[in-house]
């Protein structure tokens, strides 16, 4: 039997900000190509799963550019490398095999989402928050399969596997105990507390996954905003950018119809963006 979930709390207040966004379909922009070797499974299934975890973004977003990915095994934790294949392609390594689908769902939407907010290798003192979009990215994709698959599966007989994909990012945000923190002092005092550690450790997956439990109450109730990752790293980090910096940076490259979300984002973690653009 399912366990009760964690609430995830969000000030209303923040909803208000957020503009709806025209209709927006990017799915057919993204190539998945699978070398199935090492996997225990077949090329067409790992496809399958893959696709489906990526359309959970992709239907959110507008105008994406032809952009294709290489997923084959790894050894060394999932990852999207910074180099690319022989025709571009990124290249996604993940580290599950056989038919644990909700793991590759897992690893494989927070990749793309790496590929999606435009990764690149410079300042790192605000990989965080990225990390943090991405872990959010996996949660929310994941729970949007676990409705889609109860009748729209890949396969006719994989429908059995919704309830599965839902326990598994429900095992996950009961394990984050951070969020506890986080409910208990609010996430601007959280973010304080723990910013110089966040800024020099980008992967700490418990305090990213925590934060990220906050982010997915915006990003469900409002999808269309997906799109605004795009712009997360329009241009390059410098040495010494501020999270500030970092996101009135985001808030000037979104399209207009993202700028009360990255604001609210920006709210989230106690910080005005309004203040720092004057």
């Amino acid at each position: 039997m399912r366990n009760r979930r964690i609430p995830l709390i969000l000030p209303a207040a923040l909803f208000a900000l957020l503009p709806l966004a025209s209709p927006a379909d990017s799915r057919k922009a993204l190539a998945i190509q699978v070398n199935p070797e090492g996997f225990n499974a077949s090329k067409a299934d790992i496809h399958a799963v893959c696709r489906s975890a990526a359309d959970q973004l992709l239907r959110h977003m507008k105008g994406l550019e032809k952009t294709t990915t290489l997923v084959s095994r790894g050894d060394h934790g999932p990852i999207v490398l910074f180099r690319r294949g022989e025709k571009g392609e990124h290249l996604i390594r993940l580290t599950t095999g056989k038919l644990y689908w909700a793991q590759y769902a897992y690893q494989f939407s927070h990749e793309i989402c790496h590929v999606l907010c435009g990764y690149d290798q410079d300042f790192r003192g605000n990989l965080w928050f990225e990390e943090t979009i991405c872990e959010t990215a996996s949660l929310y994709c994941m729970r949007r399969m676990s409705v889609e698959w109860r009748t729209n599966a890949p396969y006719g007989n994989w429908k059995s596997y919704a309830p599965l994909l839902r326990d598994y990012t429900d095992e996950i945000e009961r394990n984050r105990k951070d969020y506890l923190e986080i409910i208990r002092t609010g996430m601007p005092d959280y973010y304080r507390k723990h910013a110089q550690h966040l800024s020099s450790n980008g992967t700490d997956r418990e305090k990213n996954g925590a934060m990220a439990l906050v982010m997915l109450a915006v990003f469900e109730r409002h999808p269309q905003n997906w799109n605004a990752i795009r712009w997360l790293n329009s241009s390059p980090s410098p040495k010494g950018e501020t999270f500030t910096q970092y996101l009135s940076k985001w808030k000037r490259a979104v399209p207009k119809e993202h700028s009360a979300f990255v604001s609210s984002i920006a709210d989230l973690y106690g910080i005005s963006l309004e203040e720092d653009l004057e």
